[in-house]
């Protein structure tokens, strides 16, 4: 019979131990701490992945920002961090759009690049181009599930010391 012997030693019973009888207060406070660190990293990826002609996007995934949406809730059913903008045409940059054949869009040419005024007298008129998403948001989450881990070892052995557990 071929086979492997797995050994608990005594840290681990002693590590399980403390798991069952964490407080509830503590455990919350870890995963506040863990969403908290999750979303800044999703901000970071985010505006470092969102293309930039203004900057009012991409300043807008960053603390204090204007346009910035953040927000941390923990609680015993849902614990979740939003991350977000209030720009409304983010939507568009993240997903893509199609244009509106057709549709006339007032506003200026300068040095190449299109500049949107309402009410302008001059302005173009749409073709119905596709135009693709930068999809800043998937390809964040796709980096933040290599960093989850790394987040969480952290945090636990953070409330482990912090706990007098070693």
């Amino acid at each position: 019979m071929s086979g492997t012997t797995i050994r608990l030693d005594s840290h681990f019973e002693r590590w399980e131990s403390w798991l069952k009888n964490l407080d509830k207060k503590d455990v919350d406070r870890m995963k506040d701490r863990v969403l908290r660190t999750a979303g800044l990293r999703t901000l970071e990826y985010v505006h470092d992945l969102t293309p930039r002609r203004t900057g009012r996007l991409q300043n807008s995934f960053s603390m204090g920002g204007s346009d910035n949406v953040f927000s941390v809730k923990v609680s015993r059913k849902v614990s979740k961090a939003v991350v977000g903008t209030n720009v409304p045409y983010a939507r568009h940059i993240n997903d893509g759009f199609t244009q509106k054949a057709g549709q006339f869009v007032p506003g200026v040419w300068s040095n190449g690049t299109f500049h949107y005024q309402p009410g302008a007298a001059t302005g173009m008129v749409l073709t119905g181009k596709t135009i693709e998403g930068a999809h800043m948001f998937e390809k964040a989450m796709d980096y933040l599930e290599d960093d989850i881990p790394r987040i969480m070892e952290y945090e636990i052995r953070r409330l482990w010391h912090e706990l007098g557990g070693g």
